[in-house]
């Protein structure tokens, strides 16, 4: 809302107009007094919503971030949780903030759909999609990995593939698959013994055992501690956020290090540096999580979004 600005003579200044008698001093003083003083604001980015997505253009815009949601939420959860979508958007960042969930990997079919979806976003709306970096938080980022490497593989992509970044994802589907199997064996937290559950039975359906059928993680996960997994992404420059609070993980679920996200990350991350990629990078961070106003390490706040914005300005120079 703008600020009304009223212009006032102080009867000081007025005293001093009569004791100099110039008329042209009044006009002069009444002049600059209706002169807002106010400064000009900074244009909002144009707000485009819809049931598949949401989009913010700024006026002038020099890249194109698109986000992805963690397993059970969408793009008002994305902008909520975090202020990435808006600090992009203050600094000529496109942000396309996907409603797609609830995948840990997808079918090709999948892939090919959701490259459409881009791809109808950013040619109606005429978004310049040169300077492209996609991310997303947990499942999000297994969803931002696995399009990675699609547009990667593409002779034709919608947009051209700047990075990656990836936020306490589980790209690692073997070790999520060993992971929920060791919390079915704890005694602690019954309570979480549920998503184990679904978790080995959505593998086993998926992609079978890794122990039978390792194969197909290789092909399907987003990426593996394995050289032959994550070549594809050897030169591209990519992020792996995390906040390993083992206290608080040991506490709030009986895990240690080696069951974290973040162990997952850091191996993934030490075959990508032993692979040659230079701009691999794996980010830590301490007491940062808040997921819904509470205390959480596995949270999009992790990201310091004025950093993550330096970092997709120096991929486009």
């Amino acid at each position: 809302m703008g600020m009304k600005v009223q212009s006032t003579i102080a009867l000081d200044q007025v005293a001093k107009v009569l004791l100099f008698g110039g008329s042209w001093f009044l006009a002069l003083l009444l002049f600059n007094a209706c002169q807002s003083t106010t400064p000009a604001k900074e244009t909002a980015p144009h707000e485009i919503h819809t049931p598949t997505y949401d989009l913010l253009l700024p006026a002038d815009q020099k890249a194109l971030l698109i986000l992805f949601p963690c397993f059970p939420c969408d793009a008002a959860d994305t902008r909520a949780e975090s202020r990435i979508a808006d600090t992009a958007a203050a600094n000529g960042i496109a942000v396309l903030m996907l409603n797609f969930n609830r995948h840990i990997l997808m079918s090709e079919a999948e892939q090919q759909e959701l490259i459409g979806t881009i791809t109808g976003a950013v040619k109606e709306h005429g978004v310049d999609a040169s300077n492209t970096v996609i991310g997303g938080f947990s499942s999000g980022g297994n969803v931002s990995v696995l399009l990675a490497k699609a547009l990667l593989r593409s002779a034709d992509p919608p947009v051209q593939l700047k990075g990656v970044f990836a936020v306490d994802s589980p790209l690692d589907l073997v070790l999520l698959y060993e992971c929920a199997q060791r919390d079915l064996a704890k005694t602690s937290f019954p309570e979480y013994k549920d998503e184990a559950r679904y978790l080995i039975a959505f593998l086993d359906s998926a992609l079978g055992s890794p122990t039978d059928s390792l194969a197909n993680y290789e092909r399907a996960a987003p990426l593996l501690n394995s050289s032959a997994s994550v070549a594809p992404l050897k030169d591209l420059p990519i992020r792996f956020y995390t906040e390993p609070d083992t206290a608080w993980w040991r506490t709030h679920r009986d895990d240690s290090y080696d069951e974290l996200n973040a162990y997952g990350l850091k191996r993934i991350h030490d075959t990508l540096v032993a692979m040659g990629n230079a701009r691999a990078e794996y980010i830590t961070t301490e007491g940062r999580g808040v997921q819904h106003g509470n205390r959480h390490p596995h949270a999009w706040s992790i990201v310091d979004e004025r950093e993550l914005v330096r970092w997709i300005e120096g991929l486009i120079r």
